[in-house]
């Protein structure tokens, strides 16, 4: 964060589908959320995570349930439904 605010960046961007993954949803919360654990104070957006969809071809399977992806860091199966993405 400090080169971030040496450069006068005003925002950062993350992406929810790899937060996700890495360092993981239970590390966030134990940290307080993204704020605390990139140590940043300013404005942080975040993305859907959809693009994944797209990028994520073959890692991916689409039903009526949801998205399902396989990690491309250990192969572990994660299924997004509706309700997870909004929770």
């Amino acid at each position: 964060p400090g080169e971030l605010r040496d450069c006068r960046v005003e925002i950062m961007l993350s992406n929810t589908y790899h937060l996700y993954l890495r360092p993981g949803l239970d590390i966030l919360r134990q940290f307080g959320g993204l704020h605390v654990f990139n140590g940043w104070e300013g404005p942080i957006l975040t993305d859907s995570g959809g693009f994944q969809i797209y990028s994520l071809d073959e890692l991916k399977q689409i039903s009526e349930e949801g998205v399902a992806f396989k990690s491309h860091w250990d192969g572990s199966r994660h299924l997004f439904t509706p309700e997870k993405v909004v929770d």
